[in-house]
């Protein structure tokens, strides 16, 4: 029994950061029911029983997921000096981490699909849009989460640092948006279909593979913490070169994305199966391969 407990890595001492860190994580979810109720105007209970609103329900899937996946990386951190200490920079972090989602969804919504409201449509039941929300969320929280373990989580320094790589990562995003875009108009240049009225409309295989790419693209990025060393003394080049390795990797995968759908997918029209027939077991595919090459990229370097 005595080598048994030998093999468990707890202490007295940890336990009491471990309650500490739960509880506080805990509070923190506990905050979506009234953030998302604030947020519809209506009770939650309204929205998703009696109303019966799925798009809803998948984008508070989604933040819920984000939130959980944000919270890793608030824990993962270096442990606080004093039980004070560990309070202030669990509170501090967690507070960082609902202001990262709240502003990805504005970013998200005003700058990246600005043709259309993802809130409103989300209200209407729009599944296509839920979807998407849900995805964005879950990206940044991937993202950020693999930030918050590279950095010196025991510093306030450090939050200025996951701060800057939020930035980097909105603006490496919205790129990927805008590229999609560029994808589906070069496809349907002869109609007057674009990518996001199609989500106002509800295609759920274009939600479903524009989502899939996104997410795949926040696995990608998370590499960048696993090849880049954090040095808080030459702080900005290594803030410089997780930059440059993080453009490199959104590179990459999207060129490797390309590859294997080529390969797995071959004499598939994707235009005619996702914008015109609404196909959702092509878009599905899609996704996967995007999600798949993200994986890859988390398995080897991160």
């Amino acid at each position: 029994m005595e080598n048994l407990t030998q093999l468990v890595m707890l202490s007295d001492a940890s336990l009491a950061y471990y309650a500490i860190d739960f509880i506080i994580l805990l509070a923190f979810m506990a905050t979506l029911r009234v953030i998302a109720a604030s947020i519809a105007g209506i009770s939650l209970s309204e929205l998703l029983a009696k109303q019966d609103n799925f798009a809803a329900g998948i984008a508070l899937a989604g933040a819920i997921i984000a939130v959980a996946i944000l919270m890793m990386g608030v824990v993962a951190g270096d442990a606080g000096a004093t039980y004070v200490e560990e309070i202030n920079l669990m509170v501090s972090y967690g507070i960082a981490a609902m202001i990262f989602l709240a502003l990805t969804r504005v970013i998200f919504d005003r700058i990246g699909l600005r043709q259309i409201s993802i809130h409103d449509e989300i209200m209407q039941g729009n599944i296509a849009a839920g979807l998407v929300d849900a995805f964005n969320l879950i990206a940044t929280a991937i993202i950020i989460r693999a930030a918050m373990t590279w950095v010196d989580g025991s510093t306030f320094l450090g939050i200025a640092v996951v701060i800057g790589i939020f930035l980097v990562s909105q603006v490496i995003l919205l790129l990927a948006t805008l590229y999609r875009n560029a994808v589906f108009n070069r496809r349907h240049k002869d109609t007057d279909k674009t990518l996001q009225g199609e989500i106002k409309q509800g295609n759920i295989a274009l939600a479903l593979r524009f989502s899939g790419y996104r997410l795949g693209l926040g696995l990608a990025l998370t590499a960048t913490s696993g090849v880049v060393v954090y040095d808080p003394d030459v702080l900005v080049y290594s803030v410089a070169a997780w930059v440059i390795m993080a453009i490199i990797i959104f590179i990459s995968q999207t060129l490797l994305s390309i590859l294997l759908r080529l390969i797995l997918l071959p004499k598939v029209n994707i235009a005619e199966e996702v914008g015109e027939q609404r196909n959702v077991a092509i878009g599905a595919i899609e996704a996967a391969i995007y999600v798949g090459i993200g994986f890859t990229f988390v398995g080897l370097f991160a």
